[in-house]
């Protein structure tokens, strides 16, 4: 056995042994396999180093993922949401919409059947394993996953949220964490941090109401569904949330715009994001190890397939792939392409971190998943991107603010436009040098991403919890966050000095007044009596 090989064993085991082991639950009821993808390299980080941690989810993970954590699915209720909500072919819904935003339909489905999502993930017999053993800390993302929140009822342990986008405005409210609307730009709006009277009147409106509208259409509407499996009429998940220990929040200052954060939350952005490795597949180590010309990389992503595609928008890729002097990798998922030139390689999957890692790949062509930007940021590859739904036009527009790429829509998508944008993010030097700031914005950091996350789990551990960091913020009712009260004193005080001194005013002019009046009159009388004397 090698010397390195020996070293890398003893400190593994020392890291086991030392550490205090600890058994870490990990539940998404709901959600693609990309929002797990989030959280599976800190559930990997965390059982390398000896904690027992288990991952209760909708999907299981890939046949050569690592073996440091147990793998619980939820099969039955993912097929009886795919019953339910049938397949999400955003193509034909957004066909079937007249080409209008797909957002809106793909929302009401998840929103009118989700207690229907979460009865069934708390029933299923593939995640009944998470209810016989105490874990000594829940993790669950923030947004449509509060199901989960029945376990943290069950168990009273703390729990930590994992956002699988930014920080939304009622996890900050939890935590009392500052939420300006007047730079703060809402992560379902596409501003900046510098906004025009406008944005920020609308930006305003809606910081303020998502939280009022997320406790009408999720959490009352949970309470229900998890009283009945708890057989507890008493539950009310909106409390609790309260006891949120920390929140680990997907961004990064560097892909977005500075912003106030408390110590219990944590930007762990690109914490998934890894040097590339060896690519195993012989044919695709050569076409891109061979390549004279740069290389395109087209993927849809996890859960929106290219065979898909409709016809028109196909036959245009291929037509302007055909065309383009570069050779192109696209993830391809169906039956073969008839009429593909011969500088295009399909795969149904590819090792996505490790192609956009090879030093010949100059472009991605993407859906604008958020995940997929950290990668090609993180990996210096500019994007062209192709929004289709939920948060892929906010990542695509904030591509192209930040110059570190082009957006295509659907809507006037052909050949030439295809073309077009791509040659421009590989001939255009201003694209991968603005990449390359941003990735070297992303990776310098105090420490790692992943590195920060596992810390700050096992600090949350090690406390039982985490109130040390809990701002006062977090019990404070609006008007006293807003300070009203203080300015109703404020303003009463004001009031009764302008009062004041408008009596006193009153009062020394009448005092005056009547000092003339005196004076007047013995003035007067003193005229007169000079007069009867001559």
């Amino acid at each position: 056995m090698e010397e390195n090989t020996k070293m890398k064993i003893l400190l593994l085991l020392a890291t086991v042994f030392s550490c205090e082991c600890s058994k870490v639950l990990m539940i998404l009821p709901l959600g693609s396999a990309s929002h797990k993808n989030i959280v599976t390299p800190l559930a990997e980080s965390l059982g390398q180093r000896g904690h027992q941690v288990t991952v209760a989810s909708l999907h299981a993970g890939s046949a050569n993922a690592s073996r440091s954590f147990t793998d619980l699915v939820a099969a039955d209720a993912w097929n009886s949401i795919k019953k339910v909500t049938g397949e999400f072919d955003v193509f034909k819904m957004r066909e079937a919409s007249g080409g209008k935003n797909v957002n809106s339909q793909v929302m009401k489905k998840v929103l009118h059947h989700l207690p229907e999502y979460c009865n069934a993930f708390l029933r299923d017999p593939g995640v009944q394993d998470a209810w016989r053993t105490k874990p000594d800390l829940i993790l669950l993302p923030a947004f449509m996953n509060e199901c989960g929140l029945a376990l943290v009822h069950k168990f009273k342990v703390p729990f930590m949220y994992v956002t699988t986008s930014g920080l939304t405005p009622w996890t900050a409210d939890l935590l009392g964490n500052p939420e300006h609307p007047a730079y703060v730009p809402n992560q379902y709006l596409p501003y900046r941090d510098h906004m025009n009277l406008w944005e920020r009147t609308l930006n305003t409106v809606v910081r303020f109401i998502s939280p009022y509208l997320r406790n009408r259409l999720v959490m009352s509407r949970l309470d229900g569904v998890v009283q009945r499996f708890l057989k507890d009429p008493f539950v009310s998940l909106s409390e609790v949330e309260k006891n949120v220990s920390l929140v680990l929040v997907n961004s990064h200052y560097s892909l977005g715009y500075p912003r106030p954060l408390l110590p219990n939350v944590v930007e762990v952005g690109g914490m998934h994001c890894r040097n590339p490795r060896p690519i195993q597949d012989a044919e695709l180590k050569h076409f891109l190890d061979s390549s004279p010309v740069p290389v395109v990389f087209f993927s849809l992503g996890s859960s929106i397939r290219s065979d898909q595609l409709p016809a028109d928008l196909r036959n245009a890729l291929v037509s302007a792939f055909a065309r383009l002097p570069y050779r192109i990798l696209w993830k391809w998922e169906g039956a073969p392409i008839a009429g593909l030139s011969a500088n295009v390689l399909t795969r149904a999957w590819l090792p996505q971190q490790d192609v956009l890692g090879h030093e010949k790949v100059r472009a991605f062509l993407t859906h604008g998943g958020l995940l997929s930007m950290q990668e090609a940021i993180y990996h210096n590859v500019p994007m062209v991107g192709i929004p289709l739904m939920s948060d892929q036009h906010l990542n695509v527009r904030q591509v192209v603010n930040l110059g570190i790429g082009r957006e295509l829509t659907l809507e006037t998508m052909n050949s030439h436009s295809i073309m077009e944008a791509i040659t421009a993010v590989i001939e255009n030097q201003s694209y991968r040098d603005q990449v390359k700031i941003k990735s070297a914005l992303l990776k310098d950091q105090e420490t790692p991403s992943l590195d920060r996350a596992v810390y700050w789990t096992e600090h949350v551990l090690r406390h039982g919890g985490a109130q040390h960091l809990r701002s006062a913020a977090a019990n404070m009712s609006i008007h006293q966050y807003m300070m009203i009260d203080v300015i109703a004193v404020l303003t009463l005080a004001a009031v009764v000095l302008l009062f004041c001194l408008k009596w006193l005013l009153k009062f020394f002019y009448c005092v005056l007044l009547f000092a003339l009046k005196k004076a007047s009159t013995k003035l007067q009388k003193s005229i007169k009596g000079h007069l009867h004397i001559e």
